[in-house]
């Protein structure tokens, strides 16, 4: 019997499946440097990650699914939740950080699946609206999310003004704030990053993750996030 043949399973991921969920979001990220180089993976990330998924099982401030065909997993979901500054009167909204499906289980609607499941726990939650950050050239991921209902609001634009011969200064403060974050993988301004599925509705890649960009001042409604899809 082969992948495609099996029935895929959704189901929220415990800390015995946490290998899965770095093996799916280290392919995702792989997709994501190659679309901006910006978005490659710091040394270190999976310790990041780690501390990431405890707090969301601890505190229920965000949601992990993983797809499995047998014992392979294939599909994985990533929902977050964000606070922005008290000077915002609509301040609080879910945040799809990651969704990814495997090159094996694309051209189906696994991707779909997924989200509808991001959008009801946000719901359950009492969010009105989600949000996620996709690159401008990850075509496919802008029409995975066009058809499903998202639109954009909002640009971040970057001028890249040449290399440095000093790094850039340490901030303690925002650290400090970094690490109580409810968001453990990304600070206040979020990367995200999507597969997107194909003209079927199928998952095909990979989504963008704050986790492997340099550190950013916050930013009002956020960074970015890109996906893979079937």
């Amino acid at each position: 019997m082969t992948l495609q043949d099996q029935t895929i399973i959704i189901r929220s991921a415990v800390a015995a499946d946490d290998w899965a969920v770095y093996r799916l979001f280290s392919a995702l990220h792989t997709f994501n440097a190659e679309l901006d180089p910006y978005f490659m993976l710091a040394d270190g990330w999976e310790r990041v990650l780690n501390e990431h998924l405890a707090y969301v099982r601890s505190t229920g401030h965000g949601m992990t699914l993983l797809a499995w065909q047998g014992y392979e997993p294939v599909g994985l979901l990533m929902m977050g939740t964000h606070s922005d500054s008290p000077l915002f009167r609509h301040r609080h909204w879910a945040e799809l950080l990651a969704i990814y499906v495997a090159p094996v289980a694309r051209n189906g609607q696994l991707a779909q699946q997924l989200l509808q499941s991001g959008i009801a726990w946000a719901q359950e939650k009492g969010y009105e609206r989600i949000q996620l950050y996709v690159t401008v050239s990850n075509k496919r991921a802008r029409q995975f999310y066009t058809r499903s209902g998202f639109q954009p609001v909002q640009e971040i634009w970057r001028r890249n003004i040449g290399p440095s011969s000093i790094p850039p200064p340490d901030d303690p403060v925002w650290e400090a704030i970094y690490a109580r974050d409810q968001d453990l993988l990304t600070p206040n301004a979020h990367q995200l990053l999507i597969d997107e599925p194909d003209h079927a509705g199928n998952n095909t890649g990979t989504s963008e993750c704050p986790g492997s960009d340099t550190r950013q001042q916050p930013s009002r409604d956020g960074d970015r996030m890109d996906s893979g899809y079937d």
